[in-house]
């Protein structure tokens, strides 16, 4: 038992001397070589333990000149390119932050350059400055825009001062010669706390900052960069151009000298050959501003006024002549007005007309309406109107001029004097009148019958010889036809004794010879001239005739310009 014990107890020592011998051989605890075995027998680990070392020992190896940036690039360009391939939302994700407000901002500044540019283009006016500018953009190559831009702005830079970002120090500075300086270590530390005043504030985000400030005319405008700003002192209205060039400055100085600007220690003489960039902000538009009316807007105003108000009173006027017109459709008998449009410049009126009415033409012109900006579209009907059946008997019936007719609640009243003959008719013909349902005969006894048969002779006994290319009668022929007129009233009368159909044809005589159109025109007139005379005074116009007859076609020569009558019986 002792010697077990003795035994177990050498085992322990030969173990701790032999662990004491490794610790003094290889430099590791038991611990550490359990650690080592675990990195060399697990990729994970191995890689989880060197991930802090690599970036240190690449730009250890970077430094020392082993490896370049060149060889570099195409082992991240393809990591870049395959993470997208994979996972193209992840990476948008990650870019989300420093995306989101730059595009918003550039967005924004476009936006604010164009709505510069549209107020200044408003503010300009209408002017023959302007027009001159509109139409040399018209026959050159640029815009009316640039052209606009390159004359509408007066500005001037006077100050241009390169600051320091973080200490608020001046770096440089450049200032107009024709214009005095100013204490430019101020102007650095008004922008400064004026900076800090609106982002503590207002709590705007650290990239928004102050670009613009305006003291009356003067304005400062600002464009900062990661080191430096750039302000300039600027009188008048300066063109988006100019935001622009300060832009192209501030690059240009930050690219030049960034590592003086990170690490900057309050020299400043380093920066004198930024004075390249700013002198490119120095700008300046000087235009002589003339403090005119603006005589030329106001009467291209008023003209314009006066043609918008000329149009409008047209449009009032013609539309109520429409509604007149409309009117006097719908007021006359005969008319069934459906509706009115208005086509092609013209009004169009819908609805119903009757035969017997006035024509349409003649009810526009005596509404003074030009019937070339008319159009009808009307269907027939029968009007029961009192008047139209009066009309309508009348052509039917043919009733002597002793009797009157009229109409009530579709009964057709018949007074005054007619002989049995007529009356035969009457009752035979009165229903073929539309609207006619019965006759009421209201008839006085008929006068004797008189011997009229004299009147054919009378009438024929007439001449009337013209002067050439004449057609009016001289006093004597005006007597001649005062008795022909009292003669040629009693031709109806005759009729109606004879129970025949008499008419008087007056005949009108000239010749084929010379100008055989000519002349039967003229000689239509002289016998058309009769029928109208004739018809005046009261002489039906169903007993009348005009005829023109030519010598050359009869066997008795009569003079050329003569006018007879001559009773014959009406065809049937």
């Amino acid at each position: 038992m002792a010697k077990q014990k003795t035994k177990a107890i050498d085992d322990l020592l030969e173990t701790g001397q032999l662990i004491e011998l490794r610790e003094i051989i290889t430099g590791l605890d038991q611990v550490s070589l359990n650690r080592l075995q675990k990195l060399m027998n697990d990729p994970h680990e191995f890689a989880l333990e060197i991930s802090d070392l690599l970036p240190f020992s690449i730009r250890k190896l970077i430094e020392k000149g082993s490896i370049n940036m060149a060889d570099l690039l195409p082992f991240f360009e393809d990591i870049i390119k395959e993470s997208i391939q994979r996972n193209p939302q992840r990476l948008a994700n990650l870019l989300f932050p420093i995306m989101g407000p730059a595009i918003r901002k550039a967005v924004s500044e476009d936006l604010r350059k164009m709505i510069e540019s549209l107020n200044k283009g408003l503010e300009s006016g209408i002017s023959p400055k302007h027009l001159k500018w509109r139409f040399q953009a018209l026959f050159s190559q640029k815009s009316y825009t640039e052209i606009m831009l390159s004359k509408a702005y007066v500005f001037h830079v006077k100050h241009i001062f390169l600051i320091h970002k973080k200490t608020a120090l001046l770096l440089h500075q450049v200032t107009d010669t024709k214009v005095t300086s100013i204490e430019a270590d101020m102007v650095a530390s008004m922008l400064s706390a004026i900076s800090d005043f609106v982002k503590d504030s207002f709590q705007a985000p650290a990239s928004e900052n102050v670009d613009t400030i305006k003291i009356g005319e003067t304005n400062l405008w600002i464009e900062e960069g990661p080191y430096a700003v750039i302000a300039a002192v600027v009188e008048g209205n300066p063109p988006p151009r100019l935001r622009q060039t300060m832009q192209e400055a501030i690059e240009a100085v930050h690219y030049n000298h960034r590592t003086d600007l990170e690490n900057f220690d309050g020299e400043t003489s380093v920066f004198e050959h930024a004075e390249k960039f700013l002198k490119s902000c120095l700008q300046s538009e000087k235009v002589e501003k003339k403090s005119k009316p603006p005589y030329f807007a106001l009467i291209l105003f008023f003209i314009l006024l006066g043609t918008v108000g000329y149009f409008l009173v047209q449009h009032a006027q013609n539309k109520k002549r429409r509604n007149d017109l409309i009117e006097v459709f719908r007021n006359e008998p005969g008319y069934l007005i459906a509706r009115s449009t208005f086509q092609n410049n013209q009004l169009v009126l819908h609805g119903l007309r009757d035969a017997l009415s006035r024509p349409p033409l003649q009810l526009a012109k005596d509404a003074d309406f030009d019937p070339s900006h008319l159009q009808f579209r009307f269907q027939e009907f029968v009007a029961t109107d009192s008047a139209f059946v009066i009309k309508r008997a009348n052509e039917t019936l043919q009733p002597p001029v002793n009797v009157q007719l009229t109409f009530k609640e579709g009964i057709l009243h018949i007074s005054g004097k007619a002989d049995e003959s007529w009356v035969a008719k009457a009752n035979a013909n009165y229903q073929t009148v539309w609207g006619v349902k019965a006759l009421r005969w209201e008839l006085t006894q008929a006068p004797p019958k008189r011997d009229l048969s004299w009147i054919i002779n009378d009438i024929e006994a007439y001449t009337f010889i013209f002067e050439f290319n004449d057609i009016s009668m001289n006093a004597a022929q005006k007597d001649q036809f005062e008795k022909l007129k009292s003669t040629a009233l009693l031709l109806d009368e005759f009729n109606q004794t004879q129970a025949e159909s008499f008419l008087m044809q007056i005949e009108s005589f000239t010749s084929k010879a010379g100008n055989k159109t000519a002349n039967t025109k003229i000689a239509l007139t002289r016998a058309e001239s009769f029928m109208g005379l004739l018809k005046e005074a009261g002489v039906p116009a169903r007993l009348m005739e005009a005829t023109v007859i030519y010598n050359e076609d009869i066997e008795k020569q009569m003079p050329v310009r003569t006018v007879e009558f001559k009773v014959v019986k009406k065809k049937k």
